[in-house]
């Protein structure tokens, strides 16, 4: 795999945790959106009222997927796994058809490829409801939208909708493999936000965006994160095959 997409690929932040949804890959089709939708003046008070009550969330599972098109070259990125905060992480993630494993417990990172465990560097943005937020709160989208409620999965969810400035970490976990840092110029991205219409709960983001990559041209990106099993208690382990590396080296 090449180490200048991997490094591209962490730079972008993902969000796209699967509902069954069908990823856009057309840079031109970034800018349709929804037609049943109306302007609502309280959407963006009801979506920092629903980040805001994520602070009591101690752990979370997520599954989400994201697709990075350039020309007609695509990189697809799947992940799936649990997340006990502050900084512990159990994940599997896909690159590219690749298949890895990701443990983490504060500084102590790892990732598996193929047979091998190698170090990396730990990932810090563990709440995506934290960055959703701080960007609401620093550049305030002048419009948000109200889409017709949907269900995720079995929650039924008021659905709002705006654009703002891409940002890392806005949508999700970034890549969490190690590559070579490569400078991205983003773009307004549209945001698409699901919140539990009983219990307030953020379920789903989705991001769409494109970024100028020095050297790639312009990159479209399609994420859409989607959390589940808030303050379950799980047990994230180091698995037994990286502690018998580490003794054993």
């Amino acid at each position: 795999m090449s180490k200048r997409w991997l490094g591209m690929i962490a730079v972008m932040a993902v969000g796209s945790m699967l509902t069954g949804c069908n990823l856009v890959s057309d840079p031109a089709k970034l800018t349709a959106v929804q037609t049943q939708r109306t302007m609502d003046p309280l959407g963006l008070q009801s979506i920092e009222t629903s980040l805001e009550g994520m602070n009591a969330i101690q752990t979370y599972s997520l599954k989400a997927a994201m697709q990075v098109a350039t020309g007609r070259f695509t990189r697809e990125v799947d992940f799936y796994g649990s997340v006990q905060l502050p900084a512990t992480i159990s994940m599997d993630e896909t690159i590219g058809g690749s298949d890895y494993l990701v443990y983490q417990d504060g500084q102590f990172a790892y990732y598996k490829d193929e047979n091998r465990w190698l170090p990396m560097q730990p990932l810090t943005n563990l709440k995506p409801w934290d960055s959703l937020l701080q960007l609401l709160q620093s550049s305030p989208p002048k419009v948000v939208y109200q889409l017709p409620k949907q269900t995720v999965v079995s929650w039924n969810c008021n659905v709002y909708q705006f654009r703002d400035r891409a940002r890392a970490g806005s949508g999700g976990l970034a890549s969490s493999l190690p590559g070579d840092s490569v400078r991205t110029v983003p773009r307004d991205a549209l945001y698409t936000v699901y919140i539990d219409a009983n219990d307030g709960q953020l379920r789903q983001i989705q991001v769409q965006s494109t970024v100028g990559v020095p050297g790639l041209g312009t990159s479209s990106f399609t994420g859409t994160t989607l959390m589940f099993g808030y303050n379950v208690p799980v047990k994230l382990n180091v698995p037994d095959d990286l502690l018998a590396q580490i003794e054993n080296p």
